[in-house]
């Protein structure tokens, strides 16, 4: 029961690598806040997790609804931002990216500091961040890559910097490769198939390898500033 007593709160959390997080967060004593959009969707991801985790449906671009629903927290240990949208459906060479494409396509790192100014001040003084960001801040892209790239890359920058500024608070990035998430659904067994036979850990990730690499970062007491890769080894690809 590492994180008996500690409170948690992950972004992202109704599905994928965020509801894997709640869960072993949650198995190791902490009680977790989980956080999305959809309520419907929260509520079925808090069966069975254990501790009965608190959830808050709500948006993270919603800097409103974010101050509403923290309102009420005056310390928080553990901040875990997992939250995407459908980033592959933004996936477009640069000469053919629609303004809404350009303007999503930063979503991600826009909700992480509006979720992060509110929850910041409120986190105790050995607490944690961690920020998720894909692999392609390190793996050259293929075409149509360019601005997921440029906004995983943002993200790594983010946790360096916020590392500094919110010291001795710790802050790390987490950058996770192909893993067996909603993201991929059109094309799961493909995509199964493809991190089987090439990626040299011959695995396509799983939410729970995931996790247990976040939960790492938060535990560990003299790890801060850093970006730890957990992608099967595609970035040596």
């Amino acid at each position: 029961m590492l994180l008996s007593g500690r409170t948690a709160i992950v972004v992202g959390a109704s599905s994928g690598i965020g509801l894997a997080t709640s869960r072993e967060a949650a198995n190791r004593g902490a009680h977790v806040v989980m956080v999305s959009r959809s309520a419907e969707k929260l509520e079925q991801a808090s069966q069975g997790i254990a501790g009965q985790p608190a959830v808050f449906p709500v948006d993270m671009l919603d800097g409103a609804g974010l101050a509403s629903a923290f309102a009420d927290f005056a310390k928080v240990d553990y901040v875990v931002l997992t939250a995407v949208a459908d980033e592959l459906a933004r996936r477009a060479p640069i000469d053919q990216l629609s303004d809404d494409q350009i303007e999503r396509s930063f979503d991600k790192m826009r909700g992480y500091v509006r979720i992060l100014r509110i929850l910041a001040p409120k986190l105790s003084a050995d607490g944690a961040i961690v920020l998720l960001c894909g692999a392609s801040a390190a793996r050259a892209p293929g075409p149509g890559f360019a601005l997921l790239s440029a906004e995983s890359s943002a993200i790594v920058g983010l946790g360096r910097a916020l590392a500094a500024e919110l010291a001795p608070i710790r802050v790390n990035v987490l950058m996770a490769g192909l893993v067996d998430t909603p993201i991929h659904h059109a094309k799961r067994e493909q995509t199964k198939s493809w991190a089987e036979t090439s990626l040299p850990a011959r695995r396509f990730g799983q939410p729970a390898d995931i996790a247990d690499a976040i939960l790492t970062l938060l535990t560990n007491p003299y790890t801060t500033g850093q970006t730890r890769v957990v992608d099967g080894g595609l970035s040596l690809m």
